[in-house]
């Protein structure tokens, strides 16, 4: 009952303040616990400079009924308060400069206080580079024991938490909404899954809808929680810029992969680059900082045991719902209008015999943003035959590289994976 009642003060706490409050260092400085500033009077709190006048007026309003109502819905939807002086609570966050108040939590949170965290954010309009990316670092990131850390969002951030699922390790997803709810809403079962072996946190109370502005107030959780953040793709305007800047402001790491100059969707993680985030070439490349400091729970060999199975596996991303993916078509995202059929031309009134002429297949060199690798891969399969990775590997590529381009020619549409591993064009 006294654990209780200790929650319903925190809630009102919480709820009095809001997000990124500047105040509410100032007072769990000052006061042992938010019951003892409960029954603080107005003017014992304003004698504190750094809690502003809102933060005062909200303070003095002393009803428990909307904290009640939300500590009672907890208790209905399985939902778990973790407050800032609980012991589970990340160090790593109660360090920033506006920590959360509580969280509220659904699922199973990982021990953030003796693991690696790794925020991965992008952004929504993903490229298969971007895609398949995401997939192998968040996938060998989980394989070597790190926590990787998204905001369930579309796109890049859905594919990581996804790929952490894969791997068999726990992922956690701060949401922008209460987490009983869904957003976006066709990552419901992305979400299941992952209160499976992890956790969806938010900052938000049970059953708050997902508005604009929560979004750059979640993002400094996301950086918060963790020791560094990779941005994997994103555009001038992209959130994940905000994401990087807070991890920035707070002393954190900024990881950014590189990508083609004058892509739309590269123009802000190359601007990182410039700006002096480290180079990801590799997933080493973002574990090496930590290895000394996490020795026990980090284990950087475990890369070698999973070479070759951190390429994308669109069937499982499609089957969480993360991706829309039927063989030999693009990925799209879920959602993606069909293209509307194309008109049957006009019958000729006086036609003459019909004769089937076969189509004529696409030169791999005339089809734009593939590499090298990925244009001799395409080459090497006959058109109408399939082939089996073994013969791909005669070409003079390292079974990586191979690897990496029928991924990624697949995620783009351009070749179907068949039963044995074999492949076959489609264009």
């Amino acid at each position: 009952m006294e654990q209780m009642k200790e929650l319903l003060h925190w809630i009102w706490l919480a709820e009095a303040l809001g997000p990124q409050s500047g105040s509410f260092r100032a007072l769990i400085t000052q006061y042992e616990s938010p019951y003892d500033i409960y029954e603080a009077d107005t003017d014992e709190l304003s004698r504190l400079p750094e809690v502003t006048e809102r933060a005062l007026a909200a303070l003095a309003n002393k009803d428990l009924t909307p904290a009640t109502a939300i500590l009672n819905a907890c208790a209905r939807l399985g939902i778990g308060v973790l407050t800032y002086a609980d012991g589970r609570y990340p160090n790593n966050l109660r360090r920033i400069k506006r920590p959360p108040v509580l969280l509220y939590c659904k699922g199973n949170l990982p021990d953030f206080n003796t693991r690696l965290s790794i925020g991965m954010v992008g952004t929504r309009k993903m490229s298969a580079y971007g895609l398949r990316h995401a997939y192998k670092i968040a996938y060998e990131l989980t394989s070597a024991g790190a926590i990787t850390v998204s905001g369930m969002a579309a796109g890049i951030d859905g594919v990581s938490a996804g790929a952490a699922l894969a791997a068999g390790g726990p992922t956690v997803a701060v949401l922008g909404c209460g987490v009983d709810l869904v957003y976006p809403p066709h990552h419901a079962k992305l979400k299941r899954e992952i209160e499976k072996s992890g956790a969806v946190i938010s900052e938000y109370p049970p059953g708050t809808k997902p508005n604009g502005y929560h979004f750059p107030a979640r993002n400094r959780i996301i950086s918060g929680i963790c020791e560094g953040t990779v941005v994997i793709e994103a555009g001038l305007g992209s959130g994940s810029l905000i994401t990087a800047k807070d991890a920035a402001a707070e002393g954190r790491d900024v990881f950014a992969l590189p990508s083609n100059v004058g892509s739309r969707t590269s123009a802000g993680t190359n601007g990182l680059l410039r700006d002096g985030a480290t180079l990801v070439l590799s997933t080493e490349d973002i574990l090496d900082p930590y290895k000394y400091v996490f020795p026990k729970t980090l284990h950087p060999e475990a890369l070698a045991d999973v070479q070759g199975k951190s390429e994308a596996d669109l069937i499982y991303l499609n089957d969480l719902g993360v991706i829309s993916y039927t063989p030999g078509a693009p990925v799209k995202e879920p959602g993606t209008p069909a293209a509307a059929p194309a008109k049957e031309p006009k019958k000729q009134v006086q036609a003459k015999e019909k004769t089937e002429t076969p189509a004529a297949s696409v030169d791999p060199s005339t089809l734009p943003g593939l590499s090298e690798e990925e244009r001799r891969v395409l080459c090497a399969i006959p058109d109408g035959e399939a082939v089996s990775l073994d013969h791909l590997t005669t070409l003079g590529l390292s079974f990586g590289e191979v690897i990496a381009a029928v991924t990624t020619l697949e995620i783009m549409g351009y070749l179907q994976k068949l039963p044995g591993s074999q492949y076959k064009k489609t264009i």
